[in-house]
């Protein structure tokens, strides 16, 4: 029995987007039965068998009538997402039970995507693309980073898509892998990075561009064309039955041979799904093996501080074995 708690997993497992915030709400998986327990006001958007509290109730009783449906044999599994406020709820419930948490479980059924749901992902690929084209004629002199993403949200949100995080980088912030858009104003001869995550019907795409304003700093030729190698080194070394610690390895070993390996600082790549974090982690010594349907990006970088980075990051279906862009 799964008792999940968190947003997409309940979404994966019911097609069923349920978002109570503060208030404790689950899908209950026994068997082959899918069981909602929800507060009172969701009452029409969550299918039956359900079970609802009016606020002032205490959920644990709705959850216990729900887990009664499912009898007392099954092995207890938590979504190990759960807040900590929403796990007592299930204590009350349910008393001081055996249980194991349900995340790899639950993330390796994940991590294999159907046609479906790959086909979202390229749609939410092809969307982010597209904004990223369109918002090269927005560089401008003067213009704020914060200004930029603005414009992608906004962009990505009226061609269809939700926004994730927005990376808008310019000179010395494109040495900061993580970096959110500042007040910091473009000048000539800055690097500009943009990463840009969007669900296109609740899956995620990832992508990272990197390009010049009107001239470009020294060494940012060699140290592009060094990452762009990795990147399609990394990328044919993916395929089904290969580690994903492996692939990683791939584009580290190209950046090794240009003696650049230390200034890649974070792993090569993450799952796509219902989350924009996902199974396969494509990084040192991960032992997971690539398998038919993994959606992951492939995203090397090198980041000298205080001057400049460069990352250049797409996604990648295995399908028929080996890796597609999407």
């Amino acid at each position: 029995m799964l008792i999940l708690t968190t947003p997409t997993n309940i979404r994966y497992f019911s097609g069923v987007e349920l978002n109570s915030y503060e208030r404790f709400a689950a899908l209950i998986v026994c068997g082959g039965r899918r069981i909602f327990v929800a507060p009172q006001l969701e009452r029409g958007r969550v299918p039956e068998p359900a079970f609802f509290y009016a606020d002032g109730e205490d959920p644990a009783v709705a959850l216990r009538r729900a887990v009664d449906l499912c009898g007392e044999d099954e092995i207890l599994e938590i979504d190990g997402g759960t807040q900590l406020r929403h796990w007592e709820v299930v204590r009350r419930a349910l008393g001081e039970v055996p249980y194991k948490l349900a995340d790899e479980t639950v993330a390796q059924m994940r991590a294999a995507k159907s046609e479906e749901e790959i086909g979202k992902i390229k749609r939410a690929v092809e969307i982010i693309k597209e904004v990223m084209e369109g918002l090269k004629a927005e560089l401008s002199p003067g213009v704020t980073e914060r200004r930029i993403a603005a414009m992608a949200y906004a962009m990505l949100m009226e061609r269809g898509a939700e926004p994730g995080p927005i990376l808008v980088q310019f000179g010395e912030n494109t040495a900061l892998p993580h970096q959110g858009p500042t007040d910091r104003r473009l000048k000539e001869g800055d690097v500009v990075i943009f990463d840009f995550t969007a669900a296109y019907d609740g899956y995620y795409g990832d992508i990272t561009r990197t390009l010049t304003f009107r001239g470009a700093p020294p060494q940012f030729d060699a140290i592009y064309n060094a990452v762009a190698e990795a990147q399609r080194t990394a990328i044919s070394a993916s395929r089904a039955g290969v580690r994903a610690g492996d692939v990683d390895e791939a584009a580290r070993a190209v950046l090794r041979r240009y003696m650049l390996d230390r200034f890649f600082v974070h792993r090569t790549g993450h799952g796509l799904g219902l989350d924009f974090h996902e199974l396969p982690n494509v990084a040192p010594g991960e032992n997971y093996q690539l398998r038919e349907g993994n959606v992951f990006t492939v995203e090397p970088g090198v980041y000298l501080p205080g001057h400049f980075g460069v990352r250049i990051e797409d996604d990648v279906a295995i399908v028929g074995g080996a890796a597609r862009v999407l």
